[in-house]
């Protein structure tokens, strides 16, 4: 080693364990086009006037309470707070049997559409009965994506809004980047 380097090494490397790895801009992840032609409009969501007001009729609380909490990321624009009295119902989070094949759903988004009307996000009790926290979770996650207005995305990109949920034990519990930056075309 370069004696003339030594005290220089030495110097970064005190640098190094005062304050950490250095920083680096990372350039922002760019949205990703929708599966099968289609496009993210908030047409196709359960927003109404900036927010989406939602009732509970599901065993999964657990999972919807951390999808609405997660949703409601540092940015976010759309409100998701629940129903009351004197408000219309956006969105209702409930249980239905959807099937056991291999095509079932482990839940749908039911867009409705007419004004006034509820949409539903329904979770497959027949598919998600066992299933872990971090499935349910995801699950819902998935779900209120697209009642954001979200479309599904190739799996070549790290998506919450994948056609095909991961195998168990490899879901996504958080907002990627990429579906903070498809969040963000469609709401600003």
């Amino acid at each position: 080693m370069n004696s003339r380097r030594l005290p220089l090494l030495i110097a970064a490397a005190a640098l190094f364990a005062l304050t950490g790895p250095p920083v680096t801009a990372h350039a922002a992840v760019p949205a990703a086009a929708c599966l099968d032609g289609k496009t993210e409009t908030r047409g196709h969501s359960a927003v109404d006037d900036g927010e989406i007001r939602w009732t509970d009729n599901t065993a999964y609380d657990d999972a919807r309470k951390f999808a609405i909490s997660t949703w409601q990321f540092s940015g976010s624009k759309i409100k998701i707070v629940a129903d009351s009295a004197i408000t219309s119902n956006d969105l209702e989070f409930k249980d239905g049997n959807l099937g056991t094949s291999a095509s079932a759903p482990l839940a749908q988004y039911e867009r409705h559409g007419s004004i006034g009307a509820t949409d539903y996000v329904v979770f497959n009790k027949q598919k998600l009965r066992g299933a872990s926290k971090n499935r349910l979770r995801y699950v819902a996650l998935h779900e209120l994506g697209h009642a954001l207005g979200l479309c599904h995305k190739a799996d070549t990109v790290v998506s919450l809004m994948w056609k095909n949920a991961p195998s168990p034990g490899y879901e996504i519990t958080w907002i990627p980047d990429v579906d903070k930056a498809n969040y963000k075309n469609l709401w600003g």
